[in-house]
């Protein structure tokens, strides 16, 4: 049987959340999927060496000679997708056992789908940052299928989706990529070029997904390094404010032009 969905794991980091990660992925109750591990040139072969002991078909090792950085590594993971689905789950994040089957239930034509997220700290505790309480009021009140400059000036607004969280149509990820200028939101370039061109999506209120939030994220320390994360963002808001100005998308342009929760973001993290 084809599998539906590769859940791509590009992995760099604790190996005790990894076995987290991928314990999760086994304890799914569709069975519809392939896990294909690709180690960045972690420095500890314990992701082999577990992934070795497991013996199970459906899943794969694959680690780089030398380190070839996250947005790379993303890209990687795009070519190597063979189902018709596709996520690039990230190597600390969890999946509820109902992941797989409520994706396959709900995904349908939409290019990407967005479950229900629930925050988890690094002792896989449930709470919810001020950040992630934006996230949700944010968020649409129900679920349902969205497109258009709908959904694009929802994101413009605040980008209040997962991105380690969401399932892609493979089709629609391999024509896109990740633009790699950026290090922290490859992700919010791809979505936006997805959805200029007519992609769906379909998000989810039900929780299936456990999103780790650290005190000390990757991105919290590019922050205070000189505050990549905000200029990039600055930089995607005002090249697509342009894009989307330039397409009649008026509402969505002025959103992105002013970029308000960003902004204040970086105000306040300042």
């Amino acid at each position: 049987m084809t599998n539906k969905i590769d859940i791509m794991l590009p992995y760099w980091g604790d190996f005790k959340l990894l076995k987290k990660t991928i314990d999760s992925v086994l304890s799914q109750t569709n069975k519809n999927w392939a896990l294909t591990i690709i180690d960045d040139c972690y420095p500890s072969l314990d992701a082999e060496k577990y992934c070795k002991s497991i013996a199970n078909n459906k899943i794969k090792y694959i680690r780089h000679d030398k380190n070839i950085g996250i947005t790379n590594n993303f890209n990687y993971c795009i070519e190597n997708v063979k189902s018709e689905y596709c996520m690039i789950l990230g190597c600390d994040d969890i999946l509820l056992p109902n992941y797989i089957e409520s994706t396959l239930k709900n995904i349908a034509d939409a290019d990407f789908y967005q479950p229900g997220v629930q925050v988890i700290d690094a002792n896989d505790n449930i709470y919810l940052p001020l950040g992630d309480q934006i996230k949700r009021l944010l968020q649409p009140k129900k679920s349902s299928l969205l497109s258009n400059e709908k959904l694009a000036l929802s994101l413009c607004n605040g980008n209040w989706l997962y991105f380690p969280s969401i399932t892609w149509k493979s089709s629609t990820l391999k024509k896109y990529r990740f633009n790699t200028e950026y290090k922290i939101v490859e992700d919010l370039a791809l979505e936006f070029d997805i959805i200029k061109d007519g992609g769906k999506l379909y998000f989810d209120k039900i929780a299936c997904f456990q999103y780790r939030r650290f005190s000390e994220s990757v991105s919290s320390k590019e922050k205070k390094a000189g505050g990549l994360r905000f200029n990039e963002e600055n930089d995607v808001y005002k090249k697509y404010s342009k894009i989307f100005k330039e397409i009649g998308w008026k509402k969505a342009s002025i959103a992105a032009k002013m970029h308000i929760t960003s902004r204040i973001h970086g105000f306040l993290s300042k």
